[in-house]
């Protein structure tokens, strides 16, 4: 939400989907280096998420019919 209200990218947050649509994103150089590290920084985080999600299925199953 931050990214959207600076205007670094453009598109829409869906609350009832739970879904966010990207439609421009801010241009940036970056070196091999720093794509490869971004690459591993997203999928870490992607896999945390996975696992928080998978928590709370187990924990919490009347959660996990809204998931």
């Amino acid at each position: 939400m931050k990214a959207l209200s600076l205007g670094l990218i453009k598109g829409s947050i869906d609350q009832v989907l739970e879904e966010a649509t990207l439609t421009w994103v801010q241009p940036r150089v970056l070196s091999l280096d720093q794509a490869n590290l971004l690459q591993s920084r997203v999928a870490e985080w992607s896999k945390d998420v996975k696992g928080i999600v998978n928590l709370m299925q187990s924990e919490i199953p009347e959660v996990a019919i809204h998931l």
